[in-house]
């Protein structure tokens, strides 16, 4: 069963809130990943910047389709009413109610808690609501923001707690989070 469709509008605060992107936001999507291509291909390949409005519009009719399939969800993140980021719930493990956190906020709105705030708004529903369980932050060594957001969130360092003893390994040059929901509600 896809719980994802049941993940709509969250209000984070007075002028914060993320929601799923429809079609009608092409042009604000488009506007936003054109201004900050340069910015978004730093980290991430993940995503494709969109070479138009209609390009903008078939990447969020593959949004909406993944959240469909319960593959991945991805939202705007809003301040007012401008489109500052995105935040997507992807690598999504329904037998082990796992998946894998991504988030991008445009440079001119870091350094005020937007990323973390979002992201906490949405594990906290995404735990509240029984869809997940555990939630992973994977991001480059030096990508030292997304680093601060997982650490602010109580996210603790996969790789340190392996079972296999090798340590912190990080020889793939990235590093990895997680977030138990027992962390974020304090019971089972």
């Amino acid at each position: 069963m896809n719980k994802f469709e049941f993940v709509k509008n969250l209000k984070v605060d007075d002028i914060l809130y993320i929601m799923p992107l429809h079609v009608y936001h092409s042009e604000e999507l488009y506007a936003l990943l054109k201004s900050n291509k340069s910015d978004i291909l730093k980290w991430t390949t993940q995503l494709n910047c969109p070479e138009s409005i209609s390009a903008a519009r078939e990447l969020i009719r593959n949004f909406e389709s993944q959240k469909l399939k319960g593959e991945s969800l991805t939202m705007g993140v809003w301040i007012s009413k401008a489109l500052a980021g995105l935040i997507t719930v992807y690598s999504t493990n329904w037998k082990d109610r796992s998946a894998h956190l991504g988030y991008w906020v445009s440079p001119n709105h870091r350094g005020r808690g937007v990323a973390t705030r979002s992201c906490n708004r949405l594990i906290s529903t995404l735990f509240n609501m029984d869809i997940l369980e555990k939630v992973f932050i994977k991001c480059e060594q030096d990508n030292y923001p997304s680093q601060r957001v997982a650490n602010k969130l109580n996210f603790i360092n996969y790789e340190c707690i392996q079972v296999n003893r090798k340590g912190c390994d990080k020889s793939d040059n990235y590093v990895t989070y997680v977030k138990l929901k027992i962390d974020n509600t304090g019971t089972n």
